[in-house]
């Protein structure tokens, strides 16, 4: 697919190169965090939480979704650089599809409280003297988890997928992603509409999700390639 020179080619060019590495470690993160999920399911209890970060603290942050926590920081730079390729074909979806992405990624890290606190919790459970501390540290890592699937997570996450649904519409009017990469974003997008917390059907939907985001990745790291060896004329 041909492309005109963008506006921004000077500028732009070697955070576009940057990006295109960056989609492919994002690409590589998910059947990483897969695996994880797959060989060492997270605990469904506070205690069984305290006893994993005492055996193995890294697989405890693991479980509680450190990669993914970095992943979502490191999309921020992903959408940026969406923002400044895209919006000259529509300002206001790429605006808002800016804003939505941060908010997301601000209301998710929000949600991530547990990823250190419930090892700090952890250590305090492990040198507890009393059976009314021990109480005290499980109401506590009780309260952490309710947070980590809790509204600000909930809302994340329905934002995220509002934010690539908006990228994706503007992505389909342009002429510099691919129609299949817009169509790719726009079903990853309409799956994220709903939570992985809600029951069976977001469960199954957020693993849906998965199969339009790897290609969609692959995709958008080739047209950052691309772009950011393009000539100036």
């Amino acid at each position: 697919m041909e492309t005109k020179n963008l506006v921004y080619d000077v500028q732009l060019k070697p955070y576009l190169r940057i990006l295109g590495f960056l989609s492919i470690g994002l690409f590589a993160v998910i059947p990483f965090q897969a695996a994880v999920y797959f060989i060492s399911p997270p605990p469904t209890t506070v205690i069984q939480y305290f006893d994993l970060f005492q055996k193995n603290t890294f697989l405890g942050f693991l479980d509680l979704d450190l990669s993914l926590t970095v992943d979502n920081l490191l999309f921020i730079l992903v959408y940026v650089g969406l923002y400044f390729l895209l919006k000259e074909r529509n300002k206001v979806l790429a605006t808002l599809g800016l804003i939505f992405a941060i908010i997301s990624v601000t209301l998710y890290i929000i949600s991530r409280e547990a990823l250190f606190s419930m090892l700090n919790l952890s250590n305090q459970y492990s040198i507890a003297t009393s059976e009314t501390e021990r109480a005290t540290l499980l109401t506590i890592g009780q309260t952490m988890l309710t947070i980590y699937n809790g509204t600000c997570f909930n809302v994340s996450y329905f934002l995220g997928g509002v934010t690539i649904i908006l990228f994706s519409i503007v992505m389909l009017k342009s002429t510099i992603f691919t129609k299949v990469t817009g169509w790719l974003g726009l079903m990853m997008g309409v799956l994220m509409l709903v939570p992985p917390t809600f029951g069976k059907l977001g469960f199954v939907l957020s693993f849906l999700s998965i199969i339009p985001l790897m290609p969609w990745l692959i995709s958008i790291a080739i047209r950052f390639f691309k772009l950011g060896r393009q000539k100036n004329h």
